[in-house]
């Protein structure tokens, strides 16, 4: 039976190699995922060349080796075959030898699953000394299949070598800044509060036509709601419940477009409370995506904006908001728009950052917003501005959020000079 694809990348994609064992592999051929951009199926050795380059053209992936086609859909995994021991040094031989510039191959797992030997190739994008010509050509890698690329793509690939533009820095570069929001400026009582959760994906450099149509747009929503037969977008069960906490006795307002962002290469969604009057609590959950760059790459943030009356937020509050806003961002989000902008979910999830920042209220430490209760003792003198950090991509690309947001709140808590944190226990 076909599975629909999977909403976080599977740890496949980017677990350590030494990790990389019978039951992972067994696990995700029991997805029976379609053959993609990033995916590919074979019975042996002899075609793997020619997918392995178009995969490191483009945007990585895996190709499994051993694994016979479906009888009735080509697409889907099969029987398991096996190949033979010798077939690992060949296909890493042939690449060596045939690929310009010379000496690049990817990873080549071996793995034994129900007595068969498969092979399991893995190709890093980043790693990839671009363009990688096969036998004399460039190919890309176009849904399911590998095509030619013509001149004007072969010298964009030429240009992301000269010019990396889309290289991750190493550093996080989302922190939130609602005072240059107008709307909060105008606003009776600015927020107190912002925690966001961020990434940006690289897409392709020619993808210029790329635009969040309204297709697009509505996925992104119901990706982000409740079931409903009203044709309304109503928060799911735990944004709902988050909202509901911080303010029990306001409305709750289901997803709308904010009229005042929104184009085909940048739309912003609102839901929760309405911004509150002064003296008032409320929480206003927003969702961002855009298309910078000419549309080569995609940014997403979701973010929580709270008002909190001149109160503190109590402690296991504030960090279940911040799991809340990693959660929707890599669960439903991100993966919705790569599925719509790109054909395929399957891309491993960038590097995820996380953000606590004051609001705009006149009060710049985090100390007068924040229960710090569960932190400590302190051991260093000065305020907390706010807090940044990414999240752990091996615990992210295992699918273990809780203690991916935890660890990052953890580093976030040394930078604010605590030693002993006490974090609750987050239930994903």
């Amino acid at each position: 039976m076909l599975m629909t694809m999977p909403n976080l990348a599977h740890p496949l994609f980017s677990a350590p190699v030494e990790l990389i064992d019978s039951e992972m592999v067994r696990n995700f051929l029991a997805l029976e995922l379609e053959e993609s951009f990033t995916l590919d199926y074979k019975r042996n050795v002899d075609a793997v060349s020619d997918t392995v380059a178009a995969m490191a053209n483009s945007y990585g992936g895996i190709v499994l080796i051993g694994v016979d086609a479906h009888p009735k859909d080509k697409n889907l995994p099969g029987d398991l075959v096996g190949v033979k021991a010798i077939d690992k040094d060949r296909l890493v031989s042939k690449m060596a030898t045939t690929f310009d510039p010379p000496g690049w191959t990817p990873d080549v797992i071996p793995v034994t699953v129900d007595d068969r030997l498969l092979l399991v190739v893995r190709i890093d994008p980043d790693s990839v000394p671009r363009p990688l010509f096969h036998q004399g050509v460039v190919r890309v890698r176009l849904d399911g299949r590998n095509i030619p690329a013509d001149r004007r793509l072969v010298h964009t690939l030429f240009q992301q070598a000269a010019d990396p533009i889309l290289a991750y820095t190493g550093h996080p570069r989302f922190m939130p800044d609602h005072r240059s929001a107008t709307r909060f400026q105008r606003a009776a009582s600015p927020p107190d509060l912002v925690i966001r959760a961020a990434v940006s994906q690289p897409l392709r450099r020619d993808a210029a036509r790329l635009r969040l149509h309204g297709t697009t747009v509505d996925a992104l929503m119901r990706s982000l709601s409740a079931p409903s037969l009203t044709g309304a977008y109503p928060l799911p069960e735990r944004l709902h419940a988050l909202v509901q906490r911080v303010a029990s006795g306001q409305r709750i307002e289901p997803w709308t477009i904010d009229p005042e962002h929104g184009n085909g290469r940048h739309v912003r969604l609102g839901a929760g409370h309405a911004i509150p009057g002064p003296h008032q609590t409320g929480i206003l959950l927003e969702c961002t995506a855009m298309l910078p760059n000419g549309g080569s790459s995609l940014d997403v943030f979701f973010d929580l904006v709270l008002w909190t009356s001149g109160k503190r937020i109590a402690n296991d509050l504030w960090v279940q908001a911040c799991y809340e806003a990693v959660r929707a961002l890599v669960r439903q989000a991100l993966p919705t728009l790569t599925l719509e902008l790109l054909g395929t979910a399957s891309i491993p999830t960038p590097p995820v950052e996380l953000h606590i920042a004051a609001g705009v209220n006149g009060d710049p430490w985090l100390e007068s917003t924040l229960n710090t209760d569960l932190l400590g003792d302190r051991t260093g003198t000065g305020r907390l501005r706010g807090g940044s950090e990414h999240l752990n991509e091996e615990l992210v690309a295992a699918g273990d959020l809780p203690n991916a947001v935890i660890q990052a709140l953890r580093n976030m808590a040394l930078d604010w000079r605590y030693l002993h944190p006490k974090f609750p226990v987050l239930h994903d």
